[in-house]
């Protein structure tokens, strides 16, 4: 007999076995969002929604010349923003309208 040891064959590469397909192509990165896009939904519903309104449309600007991802939410900024700006300005209009009547001392 002979010292040598038996033949192992090396362990499989990083690849598909043989006889399968090759790897398919890995995905490609997804743009990133746009920043402004996610600040005007957090402003529109959180702080102050005319700077939602402001942030939306520069957003959608940016995402036109750029083409990240986020004009969703920058449309639903936008719209958000001048759903709360309105409620706002109607809430101070009856707001003022109580008060005055209240201060004008008139009971009705």
């Amino acid at each position: 007999m002979t010292d040598q040891p038996p033949h192992v064959p090396p362990p499989p590469g990083p690849g598909p076995a043989p006889g399968q397909p090759p790897y398919p192509p890995p995905y490609p990165y997804a743009p990133p969002f746009n920043t402004y896009a996610i600040l005007s939904l957090v402003f529109a519903v959180m702080v102050f929604p005319p700077l939602g309104v402001y942030f939306g449309n520069r957003a959608r600007d940016q995402i036109a010349q750029t083409g990240e991802r986020g004009s969703e939410l920058a449309t639903a900024g936008i719209v958000v923003g001048w759903v709360f700006t309105i409620m706002y300005v109607v809430f101070i209009l009856i707001w003022c309208a109580m008060a005055g009547t209240i201060l004008s001392g008139s009971t009705g």
